[in-house]
């Protein structure tokens, strides 16, 4: 099945949107990782875990820790997939996968209507940027 993105580009760390998104949007997923590094892909390791609230916390007590988290949700049928991206930066890529446009527009709008100050974009095939100048290149 193809999704779309519906993504918001925050350029700035911001542990309250970070928690607002996952208590908003995220209400029913689940992590799709079952264990987690800092930096992901990358040497040294800096923190490990299989516990996803702990890799949770440390990616929010410090801006700077980078990490991806990939979510699913089998019940809601509409928005299977989500994803949350810290880069290095501090900016920030949330992720909603949707099914079709209707469901496209109708998260687009409720994204814009959480995070009114922060880019919101649509796209089939939009790479989450790895920090704040990869995403004003590709707008």
């Amino acid at each position: 099945m193809e999704l779309i993105d519906v993504m918001v580009f925050i350029p700035s760390f911001s542990k309250d949107k970070l928690i607002c998104f996952k208590e908003k949007f995220l209400q029913g997923y689940i992590s799709s990782d079952e264990f987690y590094e800092s930096p992901k892909y990358s040497l040294p390791v800096l923190f490990e875990t299989e516990n996803f609230p702990e890799m949770w916390n440390y990616v929010l007590d410090k801006q700077g820790r980078s990490f991806t988290f990939y979510f699913e949700n089998t019940n809601k049928i509409f928005c299977p997939k989500a994803a949350i991206q810290v880069n290095i930066d501090g900016s920030i890529c949330l992720v909603l996968s949707v099914v079709d446009l209707d469901c496209a527009e109708e998260y687009e709008s409720k994204l814009k209507n959480s995070f009114p100050d922060d880019k919101c974009v649509t796209s089939y095939s939009y790479f989450m940027p790895s920090s704040r100048e990869d995403f004003y290149k590709s707008l």
